[in-house]
């Protein structure tokens, strides 16, 4: 892309709306002149990933921006939409929660604003429901 004179690559109204959406610009000031350049070196997108064990448990982990609630139901909680809320990490639009499971396999699914049923991205391995949803699986050993 060729700098014009006199022309801003992005305008502070989109340099803002960048960075709430996780993106990092570095700045060079030349003369009167602010050059803003955008490194997507410097972002870390988000990669779906399936719940990894920790320490104290099972970590969930979406990102899913524009929600306002996250929570993850499935076998372990009755498929209760209310018990496993997920907490938002940052600024990015990232959710997690730990939950600790006891070992086997347990289906579960996101549960977006109360009401949005949503299969997992990544999982261990997936199974249909027979509601015509697709689960995701977590295996405990």
């Amino acid at each position: 892309m060729l700098l014009q004179p006199n022309r801003p690559l992005y305008t502070l109204p989109a340099m803002l709306e960048s960075v709430r959406n996780g993106r990092r610009f570095c700045c060079a000031v030349v003369g009167l002149t602010v050059l803003v350049i955008g490194l997507a070196a410097c972002t870390t997108p988000y990669k779906p990933a399936p719940p990894a064990p920790i320490s104290n448990g099972i970590q969930f982990t979406i990102s899913l921006p524009e929600a306002q609630s996250v929570a993850v139901a499935g076998s372990f909680n009755g498929w209760a939409v209310d018990t496993h809320l997920m907490l938002r990490q940052g600024t990015n639009g990232v959710w997690s929660v730990v939950i600790a499971l006891p070992e086997g396999e347990h289906a579960f699914m996101y549960v977006i604003n109360g009401k949005t049923w949503m299969a997992p991205p990544a999982a261990q391995d997936f199974v249909t429901d027979g509601f015509g949803n697709t689960n995701g699986i977590v295996v405990v050993r």
